[in-house]
């Protein structure tokens, strides 16, 4: 037990470096708990880490292999930093770097994928942060299944699949991520329990896609310019039940926000602005849509067969407003007419003639019932604003005008005193 304790504590102090011999030599050779530093250069080989270690870089340090996956990581508590994986295989549906087992952490790691980026199977308590996943389109950049109590924190997602794509997998946090140009941004498919916080999903087919969902969170994220198809959206839910959609900037979209199959959610002081349309509802009940602006849109929201919701306290570009309270809502009611939506459903060839004069006649000539119609009872007279907190600015002009700035009142006040 002594000899092992200060095996232990010489490769903590110590740490392995890689030289003549193989990295995974080297890795084979470490103890538990052990660091193995990389020093700059190219390593040719694909690495298994199957036991908790730390593997390093220093300096500019690249992975390469066209056997994939590049890098395995399984056992539990292995640390992978400061490193650029390159994968230049082509087998189809394998990841640069596939990780299982649980309480992993990947730091400022690099990936190059031709597939996958990184493979999340039945991990648990994994934390990827301040990643890089650079992709060619033909797989995901981070794929979970069936992994849970995970954490993906500022990575930068380009040229992928699906950004984030995640499949049986709960309680998974993801947080001030920056993925574009992929078809999905984040994609979450029956995972309960999932929190979406300040990522930027833009220029993608879609920014957020989550289906078959409870529970979830999804709040403070911009979801700008999806609208690279005719069936793109910012923000999609589908089958979403108790879910918290709060404080998101929905931009410049096809659709800001489509949601369809959703009951008991929650949809509170969203900016959702310049969008094709802004909020577009099927088949949706008993959801509470309260305290949103819709600024700019083409057409504010469009909804069939869905009632029973609660639609309050909105700002609505196309409401007429009338505050006879002065307590700023207005007293004519808004509604978002399904006439045109049901219409185009069934013939979509119809929508040629959107905003045609003609449509708007026949809209007003056949007037859905109420019972049929999204109605907010009492829209809002101003727009409602989000908190947006700006870092206070620390430039060498910024404090050398303050320095000017006190030293004249300074002056001043000692003149006063003479």
């Amino acid at each position: 037990m002594r000899t092992l304790g200060w095996v232990l504590l010489f490769a903590l102090v110590f740490p392995l470096s890689v030289r003549a011999e193989g990295v995974q030599a080297t890795i084979d050779k470490t103890p538990a708990y052990g660091v193995v530093k990389l020093a700059s250069g190219v390593y040719d080989e694909s690495l298994r880490l199957a036991k908790p270690l730390t593997l390093e870089g220093v300096g500019k340090v690249t992975i390469r292999s066209c056997r994939s996956p590049v890098v395995t990581i399984s056992s539990h508590h292995v640390v992978l930093r400061n490193v650029t994986i390159e994968q230049c295989g082509n087998a189809s549906d394998r990841a640069a770097l596939y990780v299982t087992g649980h309480d992993h952490t990947m730091e400022r790691v690099h990936i190059f994928a031709t597939e996958r980026g990184i493979q999340l199977d039945k991990a648990r308590r994994t934390t990827i942060v301040h990643c890089v996943i650079q992709g060619k389109k033909n797989g995901n950049g981070i794929d979970l299944w069936e992994s849970s109590q995970n954490n993906i924190q500022d990575t930068t997602i380009r040229h992928v699949k699906d950004g984030i794509y995640m499949e049986n997998s709960h309680e998974n946090i993801l947080s001030e991520n920056n993925i574009r140009d992929a078809r999905y941004g984040i994609h979450v498919m029956f995972s309960n329990g999932i929190v979406l916080r300040k990522n930027v999903s833009e220029k993608n087919i879609a920014g957020a896609m989550v289906m078959g969902t409870k529970r979830t969170t999804i709040e403070q994220n911009l979801f700008r310019e999806n609208n690279r198809n005719v069936h793109s959206q910012g923000l999609l839910l589908y089958d979403a039940t108790e879910t918290v959609v709060r404080g998101n900037e929905i931009v410049a979209n096809r659709v800001g926000m489509y949601v369809e199959n959703a009951r008991y959610n929650e949809l509170l002081e969203n900016d959702i602005r310049r969008n094709f349309i802004g909020m577009q509802w099927n088949a949706s009940t008993k959801n509470r849509v309260a305290d949103n602006s819709f600024v700019g849109n083409v057409h504010d929201a469009q909804a069939i067969h869905s009632t029973n919701n609660t639609i309050i306290h909105n700002y609505w570009d196309a409401a007429l407003k009338l505050d006879v309270t002065g307590k700023g809502f207005s007293a004519i009611p808004y509604r978002a007419d399904p006439f045109f939506l049901a219409l185009t459903t069934n013939v979509p060839e119809y929508q040629l003639f959107f905003q045609a004069p003609s449509m708007i006649v026949l809209q007003k000539l056949l007037r859905s019932p109420d019972k049929e119609v999204l109605i907010d009872q009492a829209p809002r007279m101003k727009e409602f604003v989000l908190e947006k907190k700006h870092a206070q600015p620390t430039s060498p002009l910024y404090m050398m005008s303050v320095a000017m700035a006190v030293g004249s009142i300074s002056l001043l006040m000692l003149g006063r005193k003479r």
